[in-house]
């Protein structure tokens, strides 16, 4: 019974602050670096509302052909873990999100335009479109070209 209890109550574990909701946050890349497997970027989340919220654990994220439209490849690999990130209105945090370079080197590779990426807050099942030209793989060879670790404070977190 106590076990149903604190699953039952989403704030007990955050102090009282509620989980960020996809509304109330505004998805964007960071400035990245590039290396001889593919680019390194932030992928930042900002609190767009007027109350504190948290994040915790990696968001969902997959290529896609344009806004709305339709999955290419499979997602990215997730990072597990993890601190809640609570993030005060206009704060900003940051998973480590790579791109692979690989469709660009891989013979077999149908390359594919994708239009951006589909992103999904940590535990939100709506996404946010964010443009992002880049090259990947139809299938059979769809990767994951792509990875990301967990939401972690600061606006600037990259995998190295």
């Amino acid at each position: 019974m106590i076990a149903n209890a604190l699953k039952s109550d989403p704030l007990r574990s955050t102090g009282g602050v509620e989980q960020c909701l996809t509304a109330g946050v505004g998805i964007s890349l960071g400035s990245g670096h590039n290396d001889m497997q593919g680019f390194h970027v932030p992928l930042r989340f900002t609190n767009t509302g007027s109350r504190p919220c948290t994040l915790q654990g990696a968001p969902g994220v997959s290529y896609v052909t344009g806004e709305g439209e339709e999955q290419i490849g499979l997602p990215a690999e997730r990072g597990t873990g993890g601190p809640v990130v609570t993030l005060a209105p206009g704060e900003t945090a940051s998973a480590a999100l790579f791109l692979s370079s690989a469709p660009r080197k891989t013979p077999a590779c149908e390359q594919v335009r994708a239009g951006g990426l589909r992103v999904y807050p940590p535990d939100n099942t709506e996404p946010v479109f964010v443009e992002h030209g880049a090259t990947t793989c139809a299938p059979p060879l769809d990767g994951p070209f792509l990875e990301v670790g967990p939401v972690r404070p600061g606006a600037g977190n990259t995998r190295t």
